[in-house]
């Protein structure tokens, strides 16, 4: 088991915890960024990293790669912006993380994990199919691909760069495609809400208990108050404040961003299998996400 699992098990066994904003030290705080960067199944080692002595500059520039790889997967539309994170300290000298977007703060790691969602939910711009309508690209037009390969072998074969709108894929994936440079970026996205998932992973809770009295009683509660509900109506009274405290009940995988440059990145076969690559690499994410959910959920209930 995952440190990050256990902390998450931990937090719902427990009687509600004071705030995480109160005073901190740097493990706590690193920690927290680890459980943060986790919902992407993202295997951060910033706490692990500054307890071995690294220098602040070492842990921002791990804590920056750890964010970027965070944005591709929570798909939160906001590729177009530069994301970095840093090590600071508080007027008071408490040890925080803070998370800008082009160098502006968006928010405190001591926040929260509701807090920092609401600020990045207000710098988004979701259309009807839940799709990111910001350009990633901060010059240019946008494609709309029409039928067949031809026009996308012009587009990843020209030396210029472009980007398209959102295409339908199978099995409710949509993807889009962009050049920057020398560098050719596939994004493969999946609409979920972190709701949507917890439900999805409580549902697989209830399914496999054994106790079939108890999970027929659960099935029944779940027609008032849905999946989730009943299965936080059947641990401790804090258990779903606790929840909300975690990460996962605020972030979770949307995209897979496959990148590549040189030669290949001017290749459609190489598109082709960038898009493949991607929809494998987000179908198991999201397996992984609800899977490491649904045990958090079903700790004590087996």
């Amino acid at each position: 088991m995952t440190k990050t699992k256990q902390k998450d098990r931990n937090a719902l066994q427990e009687s509600p915890r004071p705030n995480v904003s109160g005073p901190v030290g740097s493990e706590d705080v690193l920690k927290s960024f680890d459980a943060l960067m986790a919902t992407a199944d993202v295997d951060s080692q910033i706490h692990a990293l500054a307890e071995s002595g690294a220098d602040e500059e070492t842990l921002g520039r791990e804590l920056t790669r750890a964010l970027q790889l965070a944005q591709d997967r929570w798909g939160l539309g906001l590729l177009h912006l530069r994301h970095d994170a840093a090590l600071v300290r508080t007027p008071e000298g408490t040890p925080d993380v803070v998370l800008r977007a082009d160098g502006a703060v968006v928010a405190h790691l001591s926040d929260g994990p509701a807090a920092i969602a609401r600020s990045y939910a207000s710098m988004q711009a979701l259309g009807a199919e839940g799709l990111s309508e910001w350009g990633v690209l901060p010059d240019g037009h946008r494609v709309t691909l029409k039928g067949g390969s031809g026009q996308l072998r012009v587009l990843v074969e020209d030396a210029r760069d472009f980007e398209t709108h959102w295409t339908a894929e199978r099995g409710g994936v949509w993807s889009r495609t962009w050049r920057q440079g020398e560098t050719l970026v596939v994004e493969v996205h999946r609409p979920a809400s972190p709701a949507t998932v917890l439900a999805d992973a409580a549902w697989d809770v209830i399914t496999s208990i054994k106790d079939r009295n108890f999970q027929r009683e659960l099935m029944e509660r779940s027609n008032s108050v849905g999946m989730l509900g009943a299965l936080l109506g059947a641990r401790h009274s804090g258990a779903g404040s606790a929840l909300d405290r975690l990460p996962s009940a605020h972030f979770t995988v949307r995209s897979a961003v496959i990148r590549e440059s040189g030669v290949s990145a001017r290749s459609l076969e190489r598109w082709k299998a960038m898009l493949r690559e991607g929809m494998e690499q987000l179908e198991a994410l999201q397996k992984t996400v609800t899977r490491e959910l649904a045990e958090v959920l079903s700790h004590g209930l087996r």
